[in-house]
């Protein structure tokens, strides 16, 4: 029973004075009319009208109530336009991986906040190797599939890596063909992927220990050093599509791909119920959601 419904159907039987008339402003049947009336007659336990094939007469104890009807009407018509004219207001604290924020996520909270100017934000850049987050974050980017107590893990989006060197390397140390022979080269390690490597191919399953030149927790510095020719990488092919279009990078064991890595939202259980956090996590997920990588695919490059 919708009594607020009710009221609004009983307020208009009374001004029109039909219940005809109250139908068609409702645009429902009369029907449906006399059955509000009655419903709100027997919640209040009165009746409310006088009825006759002539006329529609309010009682003793509906006019005493129609005031308050009214008045209740009025109120709460007036705290539902403001709940929906209210924008969303706040202070978001958000840490995230510098990297895929200045490729993939800076634009998309750029334009959060342009269509929320009621929410701050401050926002960290942080390519964090701790084995936990910090609970004072309203929201956390990770890509690492550990899990905290305390937090919400919601997942965003998907995306392929793939194992690179430079034409430089390749043509001075050779090309590896399959992950084994790894061993006989210089790997360079993203401390976020760690140096057990996995691979997938129709030969199976691949897990490969790599001794690191170099360990480094950004992905532009392991991009830049695979630039120079100081080693292989396992690297996000997301981020590094313009290198390889650039001829800096070359993908290579084409047969034989790395799991993906997905890019998640980390969100303490304090923060889950905030209207302006679950307003970002959804605009994430929106925007975030068309871009799923398929597996990339690349030429193989000649040496050198």
């Amino acid at each position: 029973m919708d009594s607020i419904q009710n009221v609004r159907t009983f307020l208009l039987a009374a001004r029109l004075g039909s219940f005809a008339a109250a139908a068609r402003a409702l645009a429902v049947a009369p029907s449906v009319v006399s059955k509000r009336i009655g419903q709100l007659e027997h919640e209040f336990r009165i009746p409310l009208f006088h009825r006759s094939t002539r006329e529609l007469r309010l009682t003793v104890e509906a006019n005493r109530l129609l005031p308050r009807f009214q008045k209740l009407l009025a109120d709460f018509d007036e705290i539902r336009d403001d709940d929906q004219k209210q924008e969303l207001r706040g202070h978001l604290r958000v840490d995230a991986p510098g990297t895929v924020t200045s490729r993939i996520l800076g634009p998309v909270f750029c334009e959060f906040l342009a269509l929320h100017p009621g929410i701050d934000m401050d926002l960290r850049l942080n390519d964090r190797l701790q084995g936990s987050v910090d609970q004072g974050c309203d929201l956390i980017i990770g890509t690492r599939p550990s899990t905290y107590e305390g937090i919400h893990d919601y997942p965003l989006m998907p995306y392929t890596c793939a194992t690179f060197a430079s034409a430089t390397y390749i043509a001075a140390q050779g090309r590896p063909e399959h992950p084994r022979d790894l061993s006989d080269h210089d790997c360079l390690v993203s401390l976020l992927y760690g140096t057990l490597w996995h691979f997938y191919g129709e030969e199976g399953d691949f897990a490969v220990s790599v001794s690191p030149r170099l360990s480094v927790n950004d992905t532009v510095v392991l991009c830049e050093a695979v630039s120079q020719g100081l080693g292989i990488a396992v690297l996000p092919t997301i981020l590094v599509e313009a290198a390889v279009a650039e001829g800096r990078l070359h993908p290579i064991l084409p047969l034989f791909r790395p799991p993906p890595m997905w890019l998640k939202a980390l969100v303490p259980t304090q923060s889950a119920a905030k209207p302006a956090v679950q307003a970002l996590l959804q605009f994430l997920r929106d925007k975030l959601a068309p871009n799923i990588q398929p597996a990339a695919t690349f030429p193989l490059p000649t040496a050198a």
